[in-house]
């Protein structure tokens, strides 16, 4: 349940995750975040309005729902995959297919291309990503690891999980 002090805790969070002081924020806001304003915010002195946590979560760039929700837990680390790098190579050549998903196919590609590369894996016909590995691709794609793995599955390119 999102709590007044959750919602501070997050503010106070992404501020310094970004490695800025409240006087960096007001600097950077040209002083439309007032440094004491946004400490009040912080620990929970001052109330917080809808319109200041969207001016909030536009300066830092995240969507206002990281500010006001309760971060989703996972139960247990992402699972990780073994890919059929054959059939990767297949999608490449697939140019109907390319069309229709085009940049999701890239990224993967990409992604998994650069993880050969990392591992100088060129003769193998599968890959096993890790789930920090499939964590990152998801975060790239925009999409939660459960939708990432029935892509891939869609595409025919999961093996097994793990």
């Amino acid at each position: 349940m999102t709590t007044n002090e959750s919602i501070c805790e997050r503010l106070r969070e992404i501020r310094t995750a970004r490695g800025f002081t409240l006087g960096d924020v007001e600097r950077k806001s040209h002083r439309a975040i007032r440094a004491v304003v946004l400490g009040s915010y912080e620990r929970g002195d001052r109330a917080l309005s809808v319109k200041k946590a969207i001016s909030l979560a536009n300066f830092y760039g995240v969507p206002l729902s990281f500010l006001l929700e309760e971060p989703r837990k996972s139960a247990r680390e992402p699972l990780g995959v073994v890919l059929d790098l054959r059939q990767v190579k297949q999608l490449i050549h697939n140019q109907e297919l390319v069309s229709s998903h085009t940049y999701e196919i890239r990224t993967i590609c990409t992604f998994i291309s650069g993880l050969v590369q990392q591992r100088n894996d060129y003769n193998g016909e599968i890959l096993s990503i890790r789930g920090t590995d499939i964590t990152c691709l998801a975060l790239a794609l925009g999409k939660n690891v459960v939708d990432l793995i029935d892509t891939l599955k869609e595409l025919r390119l999961v093996i097994n999980t793990q």
